[in-house]
């Protein structure tokens, strides 16, 4: 390893964030499935990638009715969300025309855009509030884990006005892109990139409140994992229960989980390979830079703050 925080909160960490990823992609409205909501996330995100680095900008078209117009998004070609997401090409492009054809994206001569029209549907809106919710929670856990301390070192006074929804869903799905892509180079598809990470989570959410270094000096021992059947893993990636156990019996056989009673765990030992703690690396930067922006906001103090430590309600921004 390279970084200087240690080995136990650099896992917690990561259990932290495999929690919002896997709700942020599964929740995600649109789509047939989880790699056209991968998609989607991927191109909204490249039309505004050269903006959303300003907090000016999250500031300006932050809240929840502020919606950029389509003249300012950037259009992003379908080879370049393809090697974005580590997901073939050829795949991305037959995604992308059938979205399309279902009026959630639009393909330009200069590339594809998903246009203000559909982001202002209730079921986006729905979705920014819900991702609200979700970076929130995150960033509680990674508090009470005592993870990611740097975000607490210089407050900045606490953000007053409108929730800026958007801004905390945008910065969260660059997280989720930055992750996912990560995943899936070291996993071999996205499939198995999300078992792995739904089976982590089922495995370790019981320390979800425990500060790091509760868990052990390092990585969490098997002992402490527990199982999770395929059927769960199905019902939460809305995959078929065959699918899953097919991939299980693979991830047993190749050593990356282990067979308990009640069903399986990520090896301990699988964790500690230097190409996932590679991983474990990329996510508390990764972390660093979703949170960053919103403690610049200030944000992260208002979320401190006892009034407003609950998620926002549907009432709060109607």
């Amino acid at each position: 390893m390279t970084t200087t925080v240690s080995l136990s909160e650099l896992a917690a960490a990561m259990r932290a964030s495999n929690s919002l990823l896997l709700d942020l992609l599964t929740e995600t409205p649109v789509g047939e499935d989880l790699l056209d909501r991968l998609i989607v996330s991927a191109v909204g995100q490249s039309n505004t990638a050269t903006l959303s680095a300003d907090p000016e900008f999250l500031r300006s078209y932050g809240t929840l009715d502020a919606l950029l117009p389509d003249e300012a998004r950037k259009p992003v070609t379908i080879s370049a969300v393809a090697n974005m997401i580590c997901i073939p090409f050829e795949t991305v492009r037959r995604r992308i025309q059938q979205l399309a054809a279902n009026g959630i994206c639009v393909i330009g001569p200069n590339g594809v855009v998903v246009p203000t029209q559909v982001l202002a549907r209730e079921e986006y809106k729905s979705a920014m509030l819900r991702t609200w919710e979700l970076a929130q929670v995150l960033y509680n856990r990674l508090r009470d884990n005592l993870c990611l301390t740097e975000l607490y070192a210089d407050k900045v006074p606490p953000y007053e006005g409108a929730p800026l929804i958007r801004a905390v869903a945008h910065v969260a799905y660059g997280h989720l892109l930055r992750m996912t892509s990560a995943f899936v180079r070291t996993s071999g598809d996205l499939t198995m990139a999300m078992i792995l990470l739904a089976v982590q989570r089922e495995n370790s959410e019981h320390t979800a409140t425990l500060p790091s270094a509760a868990i052990g000096p390092g990585i969490m021992p098997d002992e402490l994992r527990v199982p999770v059947n395929a059927a769960t893993i199905a019902e939460i990636l809305g995959l078929g229960e065959s699918t899953v156990s097919r991939r299980l019996t693979r991830l047993v056989r190749d050593g990356r989980c282990l067979k308990r009673k009640g069903g399986v765990i990520v090896a301990s030992a699988y964790v500690a390979r230097p190409e996932i703690m590679a991983l474990l690396e990329l996510n508390h930067g990764s972390l660093l830079r979703m949170f960053e922006p919103l403690r610049q906001l200030g944000i992260l103090s208002a979320w401190d703050h006892t009034h407003l430590q609950q998620p926002v309600s549907a009432t709060a921004i109607a």
